[in-house]
């Protein structure tokens, strides 16, 4: 298929125009290698390099404050959009590296951090301290996981407001600022723990597309249960959201690596086939609708791009797919 692919693609990228300047959502038009090539943290010719794409502190400090007083997110969406979520760090033996994956994808992702991991008072807290900031210096977003990963509806009121507020204070001590998206740990909430959520102004942010990667212990069987996950997912009409994975996981860096190849490799057929591409998005805000007057358990509608917004991003992207399998395809 590859061979044809070349064929078609040749022609694509040859009567391609010049795209006009980039929106204020950027693409992530990485290259990669395919599923089964090596995992490796160098990019390969023609990737984002780390910095090379807009970090979001140009339209929001990468704590969600633009973000804030949001309906339910849960990823649900008919386009190829794709965001990336990380649960449970930062890990001083995982993040890292999965940080280098990132940047050598030229993919941007939000970060739950967990308050308990964060502090001053000893080494280790520092490190890992050291490493949340890195995350923001390399242009993605973090928000709260609470302090201790307990799940809040088993806890009293004030018991709840405790977790989230000693997370806001972990925060301003490293960041300077409070967050302002919110996962409950495990997904857990009710209608009463929306509310007292609400009350500080949070944004809850779910995920549809989950890898089960907290259940294994290898990468190919986490990228077995988001391919799972993913065609039931579309055999529901739905066919992109917000993927979950956690950072404490060395088999988790791994499968992301696999699924970012997957997608991109999906792509090289999609693009083929005249269909709408993958679209990894940089941030959360296209999953965004405000919550206003409506109850705080409200969930947010799917989301739907503009059809202007789609044509402009799908154009870009395509021509970013073209180039990078038709130079897979030449070098079989």
């Amino acid at each position: 298929m590859l061979a044809a692919i070349a064929l078609v693609v040749g022609a694509l990228v040859a009567s391609l125009l010049p795209t006009q300047a980039p929106s204020p959502l950027q693409l992530s038009t990485a290259t990669a290698s395919s599923t089964t090539a090596p995992i490796a943290a160098t990019p390969v010719p023609g990737s984002p390099v780390a910095g090379s794409l807009p970090a979001p502190a140009a339209r929001d400090s990468g704590l969600g404050e633009t973000l804030k007083d949001g309906l339910i997110m849960t990823g649900a969406t008919p386009h190829r959009l794709i965001l990336f979520t990380f649960d449970d760090g930062p890990d001083r033996r995982t993040t890292p590296l999965l940080l280098d994956r990132l940047d050598a994808a030229g993919v941007r992702a939000v970060f739950f951090l967990t308050g308990s991991r964060l502090g001053l008072d000893t080494p280790i807290l520092r490190q890992q301290s050291a490493i949340a900031r890195d995350i923001r210096a390399r242009g993605h977003w973090v928000a709260s996981h609470t302090y201790d990963h307990l799940q809040l509806p088993l806890l009293s009121d004030s018991d709840v407001r405790d977790q989230v507020e000693r997370t806001e204070r972990a925060f301003i001590e490293i960041f300077g600022a409070r967050p302002w998206l919110i996962r409950p740990p495990g997904g857990g909430h009710s209608d009463r723990i929306d509310a007292l959520l609400a009350q500080r102004s949070y944004t809850t942010v779910l995920w549809n597309i989950g890898a089960g990667d907290f259940q294994v212990r290898d990468a190919h069987q986490v990228l077995e249960t988001w391919r799972k996950v993913y065609a039931r997912l579309e055999s529901e009409g739905q066919r992109g959201g917000i993927v979950l994975l956690h950072d404490t996981y060395s088999w988790s860096v791994e499968a992301f690596q696999h699924i970012y190849n997957e997608l991109q490799d999906r792509n090289c057929a999609l693009l083929e086939r005249g269909e709408e591409l993958f679209d990894i998005v940089d941030d959360p805000s296209l999953f965004f609708s405000a919550r206003g007057t409506q109850a705080p358990s409200v969930l947010s509608p799917p989301a739907v791009i503009d059809p202007a917004v789609l044509h402009t991003r799908q154009a870009r992207l395509r021509e970013s797919t073209a180039r990078r399998c038709a130079s897979l395809a030449g070098r079989l």
